[in-house]
């Protein structure tokens, strides 16, 4: 499986990014929302393509993460994330 990740700005800016894992996608998600860029998610087979919410893609990667460096991964993206989110706020 890999994660298409669609990444546009107000102003017409716009990249796409494939990748293999579920949580460096749910990094380029993470970053782009806290940058108020829009974003779109997919994950894709040779079957087709599903639409992901950040949600679903959260469960992915936790559902994903079978090693402990993996798992570690997964933990810094998300504590980078808040981090930075409560420096928004403040």
């Amino acid at each position: 499986m890999t994660y298409w990740i669609e990444i546009l700005s107000p102003v017409g800016v716009e990249a796409e990014f494939t990748v293999g894992s579920a949580t460096l996608a749910l990094d380029l998600v993470l970053r782009s929302q806290r940058a108020g860029l829009w974003w779109s998610a997919e994950a894709r087979t040779e079957a087709g393509a599903d639409r992901l919410s950040l949600r679903s893609l959260r469960h992915l990667a936790k559902s994903s993460a079978q090693t402990e460096s993996e798992r570690e991964l997964l933990d810094q993206v998300e504590w980078q994330h808040e981090l930075a989110s409560s420096y928004a706020l403040n």
